[in-house]
């Protein structure tokens, strides 16, 4: 996915006021953009590495293009683009020159949503089209006695990355880590 930001951020700022985003402001389109990077991978046919660490160890295996479809669901969904959920989060943005890289971040206020925070990573280009480096996460689920906290990391053209945290009340919390790599060098 390619947009255009060279014309929107001249500068670094730390002054960034937050507010809750109107009904028609665009929210950048993390669900589409996903959608064509699965879309890639499932075309082309690339074998695709699935990495699995619970307890400090980790496993390998090749995935078939329904258990990637599967996994990658999970950062399709919610979308932030829904006009139902929509107004619940927050834009910000911060251009930083020393990388160069313009960071969009969507956040909630709203904890009975489980996504909480998005970050999109763009790297600006005045003559070429700009380019998405990556998509962060982060998701927090609460039951009755259960809570899941997600971190989810998407590098664009390379893999994905999901680190889950599960606690059930008065347990200690227990981790696993997912990687999903389609390019052979990640």
């Amino acid at each position: 996915m390619l947009i255009n930001l060279s014309c929107c951020f001249i500068s670094c700022t730390n002054n960034i006021k937050p507010a809750l985003l109107p009904d028609k402001h665009e929210l950048f389109p993390v669900n589409s953009f996903l959608k064509g990077q699965v879309h890639v991978v499932d075309s082309l046919k690339l074998p695709v590495h699935k990495y699995s660490t619970v307890d400090n160890r980790t496993d390998s295996v090749l995935i078939s293009r329904e258990e990637f479809d599967s996994l990658a669901n999970e950062f399709i969904e919610p979308d932030i683009n829904n006009p139902t959920i929509k107004k619940f989060y927050k834009e910000t943005s911060f251009a930083d020159q020393s990388i160069p890289a313009v960071t969009f971040t969507y956040s909630t206020l709203n904890k009975d949503l489980p996504l909480q925070r998005v970050d999109v990573i763009v790297n600006p280009d005045p003559i070429l089209n700009d380019q998405v480096k990556s998509i962060y996460l982060e998701k927090i689920i609460n039951t009755r006695d259960t809570s899941v906290i997600k971190k989810l990391y998407w590098k664009t053209n390379k893999y994905f990355q999901i680190i889950t945290s599960k606690q059930a009340s008065g347990q200690p919390a227990t981790f696993s880590e997912v990687k999903v790599a389609w390019n052979a060098a990640d």
